[in-house]
């Protein structure tokens, strides 16, 4: 949930914002099964959508930088969408662990070292903790 105070959202902008982010998922989905960038251009369309619904929607900020920075290689808009997720839900740890590692492979070493501590501060005990790690140990090594 976010922490940021937000303006009343009407259920049905909620629900019909959330259809869009669904929609959003399985047009990524169809996009990673056939390679095809036109779905990775409706996804994030879709995940817009959801977003002018619901600016407080921090779940379609994410899926938008995702697809933004890896799939469109949109990095500083995808970067944005990131970090807005980040202001919307600062206690979700994905958002800081997927900007950690794209500043971390895009010259940005201290950045990526306070997201992906941030992430591990957060996240507990998840699949990506191990890997989390092992890029800030090699990110000290480098510094």
């Amino acid at each position: 949930m976010p922490n940021v105070p937000e303006p009343k959202i009407a259920a049905w902008r909620r629900w019909l914002a959330h259809l869009w982010y669904v929609w959003g998922n399985s047009l990524t989905y169809w996009g990673l099964r056939t390679t095809d960038i036109g779905f990775f251009r409706a996804a994030e369309q879709a995940y817009s959508r959801a977003i002018a619904l619901w600016p407080a929607f921090s779940g379609a900020y994410f899926q938008r930088g995702i697809i933004r920075e890896r799939e469109l290689n949109q990095r500083a808009a995808g970067l944005r969408d990131l970090s807005q997720a980040i202001v919307l839900s600062p206690e979700w740890p994905e958002p800081y662990l997927r900007r950690g590692l794209i500043r971390r492979f895009h010259g940005n070493p201290h950045d990526a070292i306070a997201d992906l501590e941030r992430y591990l501060a957060l996240s507990g005990d998840s699949s990506w903790r191990d890997e989390a790690e092992r890029q800030i140990a090699a990110l000290r090594a480098e510094c």
